[in-house]
């Protein structure tokens, strides 16, 4: 997930809440969670309760998973099959983008392997302002060597929530890719939607924005890691239950 927001703050509630997840080998299963404990497995069984289903039980929110969960810092596996879990798993990422208030969400974020990612974005590009890409090629446009502004190119990720830094992107890329009914996605972006197809696909690769960060302020964020306990698996938060840690 990618959050475009000038000077971000830490979130008022320090440490935010956090649930315990479990994710299951089955590529499209629900993340699993357990009781608010820092970390730390619940107390009770774990159930895939968190999980916020619509009332026809076509769409659900799902949790979104912090730095340290395994399934962020790998590489997702390409999409071969283009079925009706696809379909699925595509409009729960909508639902689930849309409730954090994010301009994109990758499949690894809610702790699914696979190379997906969508995208909620106005832009200047003649793109659709709402998409889905698959297994996505981005050819780079020249990255300046110069620090990042630390006002006008602050990066803020919902897998490293309440949270901003600076960060140099490209700014333009081609986008090649598929949609999730399996046609053949292909477009240039430019200045933040080239930003945010950066950000996306740093997620399928195993990278967040925070691990290119340079010198200065990767030590910062180190910093912050340490602070909020962001070093170990099972930490997450709900969106539209847990506070928003942007603060939208």
């Amino acid at each position: 997930m990618w959050s475009r927001r000038s000077r971000v703050q830490p979130p008022s509630i320090t440490p935010m809440e956090r649930v315990v997840m479990v994710i299951r080998n089955d590529p499209f299963a629900y993340p699993q969670s357990g009781s608010p404990a820092h970390g730390v497995p619940g107390k009770f069984p774990l159930n895939s309760s968190r999980s916020t289903q619509a009332k026809d039980n076509s769409v659900a929110i799902r949790p979104i998973v912090i730095h340290g969960n395994p399934v962020l810092h790998r590489p997702a596996a390409p999409v071969t099959e283009f079925n009706d879990e696809l379909k699925e798993l595509v409009a729960d990422m909508y639902e689930t983008m849309d409730a954090s208030n994010g301009v994109g969400l990758a499949a690894p974020q809610i702790g699914v392997g696979l190379r997906i990612f969508t995208y909620k974005m106005e832009n200047e590009d003649g793109v659709p302002p709402r998409g889905c890409i698959i297994n996505p090629v981005l050819t780079l446009g020249k990255i300046s060597t110069a620090d990042p502004d630390p006002y006008e190119e602050e990066e803020g990720c919902l897998s490293f929530p309440g949270y901003g830094f600076p960060l140099k992107r490209a700014e333009w890329v081609t986008v090649n890719g598929l949609d999730e009914h399996g046609n053949p996605v292909h477009f240039e972006a430019t200045g933040w939607f080239a930003r945010c197809m950066q950000h996306e696909t740093d997620h399928l690769d195993g990278k967040l924005y925070v691990n290119r960060l340079n010198k200065k302020w990767t030590g910062k964020m180190k910093k912050v890691v340490k602070k909020e306990g962001w070093t170990v698996d099972g930490n997450s938060w709900m969106p539209g239950v847990d506070p928003d840690p942007f603060g939208h």
